[in-house]
């Protein structure tokens, strides 16, 4: 689906949710004036008071002016009622004394029933002026604003409770004083009176449209922007941090901080802030300037479109104006506010033309609702500087902040339009990258198959070679012999049976060699001891077993044991012809040589004492020495002979085979 198609389909569903929704507002926002239960005051009398104090007085009885005098020109005015508002032309002006102006409503004695189950309650939607505002109920004073005259709560509704305050019997009656600032005016809109019950829905969805969601919203995109601020930490750590479209992150966590400040003047309650008044502010128009340039730096990033002198000419205005309206200069914001507004306009067109430009270059859904965002903030703007002014109703909503949430919300849609694609982008990557994963993992299983089968023929190829060569070195060797002495001696002396045990002897250790070790010598020397115990045993000689568990070594293969098996069967075969022993003694144990564990193999026989001479020393005729180092040389073992007990004694040979337990 193309972007344009998603964002008709969007507006198709909100088309469909609006309807309801602005009925559910329009019945949230009219109280229930069921009967006598809640009654709206749309008249009023008002009366223009000599007082220059700020400070209401506790209560009419206490008050320096006429507003009880019977003589008093009170002049009825409809509700909502607004003076005039101007601009402070002198520093005399913005420092004068007060204007008091009294509002005096009377309230039907049937509109305050007694007896509610949550009493009664008086609800005025908003008031506004510089200054500050108390509210009376048949003479007492009930509420008042509190801390500074300019921020004072005048986006808050009041919610009063009458408990107290009303008389049985006499119909209630309320003043309102508003002390203003000289050439400011000041307005008031319509009141409710009646029960809690009745009243609580309008007020509260009027709290909740003028401050509570905006604090909410304000709140959600705060966050967001301080995660963005992370996630740019994080790729600036990295080294990621340089490029434009890392800059983005940080723009966006400015641009949420500017809104903020922006909008903060809303959310001020009636206790007022512990900021100077001029330099709240000011804080709140660097709010508004930084939130036009975070807008066009991130529409710019966002279209690849530069315009470094435009850019320039935005960043010096906003930085003359935010200069020029410095509290160091001594203006009185508090009477300069709609004129301060009107410096925004130009920082905005821009923003405008570029949210245009994006629009009609690009006609993605997401840039054609971004610029009508910015389009509309353009009417809510007016609208609430019309409102400042008191030449619309009071009672309306301010909708500035709901612009900046929905340019907000809308550079938050182009950002998800385009995360969307990339994840689109990267699930189509992932995918090709899957095939050729899938391809080249075929291909890999079938070079392994190729590679195991190779193996494989070279294992078989190996094996042949080696039983061949074993065949020839062994089974070979003692029939050739059995050959020569069979051609050579006479009939009468021959004795072939030793001979042929021999080549027996041979065969059967290549056979053994064949089966599988597992690691363990015991189990081999447990083979050689059941192949040549018999021909031992036969020649007298007396077999003793002295073995002790030793630990598997891993690199113990049938090339190896047939190693192995080759040394012992040359060592035994040895004793059986040249030594004359009687009794042969083969043990095993752990021994560590330079370090290095491993295992030993001894086999002690009680014959003639040998010695092996060097390597070097051997007569040409003597192979069986030199066989045994080489094969011990193979397996990376060490071999040697000496001798025990004394001459005239017991004494002996003694052959030890040490075995390394693991290969180096």
């Amino acid at each position: 689906m193309r972007p344009t198609e998603a964002a008709r389909r969007v507006l198709r569903r909100w088309r469909l949710l609006a309807m309801p929704l602005v009925l559910l507002l329009v019945m949230m926002l009219v109280p229930c004036t069921h009967a006598a239960e809640a009654v709206h005051l749309l008249q009023a009398e008002t009366w223009s008071s000599p007082s220059g104090d700020w400070a209401p007085p506790p209560s009419l009885h206490a008050s320096g002016d006429a507003v009880l005098d019977a003589a008093t020109p009170w002049a009825a005015v409809a509700l909502p009622h607004a003076r005039p508002r101007s601009t402070a032309s002198s520093a005399e002006q913005a420092s004068a004394p007060p204007e008091v102006q009294w509002y005096r409503l009377r309230v039907p004695a049937n509109a305050l029933p007694h007896g509610t189950p949550q009493g009664m309650r008086l609800y005025i939607p908003r008031w506004q002026t510089v200054g500050t505002v108390a509210v009376y109920a048949n003479g007492r004073l009930a509420w008042q604003t509190r801390g500074s005259r300019v921020w004072n709560g005048f986006n808050r509704p009041v919610w009063l409770d009458l408990k107290g305050l009303d008389q049985a019997g006499a119909a209630p009656q309320l003043h309102v004083r508003m002390a203003s600032l000289p050439g400011v005016g000041g307005a008031l809109s319509s009141v409710w009176a009646g029960p809690a019950e009745a009243l609580r829905p309008a007020w509260r969805l009027r709290e909740l449209l003028q401050t509570g969601l905006v604090t909410y919203l304000r709140g959600a995109y705060l966050v967001l922007g301080v995660l963005a601020l992370m996630v740019w930490l994080m790729r600036r750590a990295r080294g990621h941090g340089e490029g434009r479209e890392e800059a983005g992150y940080l723009l966006f966590f400015l641009l949420s901080v500017a809104h903020l400040l922006a909008t903060l003047f809303y959310l001020v309650d009636e206790e007022g802030l512990a900021v100077p008044d001029a330099w709240f502010s000011w804080l709140t128009l660097v709010g508004s300037l930084g939130s036009s340039v975070c807008s066009f730096l991130l529409l710019r990033q966002m279209q690849g479109w530069h315009r470094p002198r435009l850019a320039r000419a935005l960043m010096a205005y906003c930085w003359l104006v935010a200069a020029a309206a410095l509290p160091l200069w001594g203006l009185r914001h508090e009477a300069m506010l709609p004129l301060l507004r009107l410096a925004l306009f130009p920082p905005g067109v821009v923003v405008l033309y570029v949210a245009a430009r994006g629009a009609w270059t690009h006609r993605t859904g997401a840039n054609v609702l971004l610029c009508g965002a910015v389009a509309l903030s353009f009417p809510m703007a007016f609208h609430d500087l019309a409102m400042q002014r008191y030449l619309i109703s009071i009672e309306h909503i301010y909708l500035t902040p709901y612009a900046y949430m929905g340019v907000l919300t809308m550079f938050l849609w182009v950002a998800f339009t385009r995360y969307q694609r990339a994840l689109g982008a990267a699930e189509l990557a992932n995918a090709v990258q899957a095939e050729r994963l899938a391809a080249q993992e075929q291909q890999l299983r079938e070079t392994h198959e190729r590679l195991r089968a190779a193996e494989r023929e070279q294992t078989l190829l190996q094996e042949r070679q080696r039983l061949m060569r074993e065949m020839h070195d062994g089974v070979g060797s003692s029939l050739m012999s059995a050959l020569r002495l069979v051609e050579n001696e006479p009939a009468a002396r021959l004795d072939v049976a030793p001979v042929l045990r021999e080549c027996i002897d041979d065969l059967k250790l290549s056979i053994d060699s064949l089966e599988p070790v597992d690691a363990d010598l015991l189990a081999l020397l447990a083979r050689l001891r059941f192949r040549l115990g018999p021909r031992l045993e036969g020649a007298g000689l007396a077999l003793r077993w002295q073995v002790d568990d030793v630990p598997p070594l891993p690199w113990l293969d049938s090339q190896s044991a047939l190693h192995v098996l080759r040394i012992l069967q040359e060592v035994l075969t040895n004793i059986l012809k040249h030594s004359g022993a009687m009794e042969i003694t083969l043990g095993t144990a752990e021994s560590v040589r330079g370090g290095v564990p491993g295992v030993q193999v001894r086999v002690q026989d009680n014959g003639t004492p040998f010695t092996a001479p060097p390597p070097d020393a051997l007569p040409p005729a003597r192979r069986g020495l030199a066989n045994v180092r080489s094969r011990a040389l193979a397996l990376g073992a060490q071999c040697s002979w000496d001798t025990w007990g004394a001459l005239g004694e017991d004494c002996g040979s003694r052959f030890t085979l040490w075995l390394p337990l693991h290969k180096p």
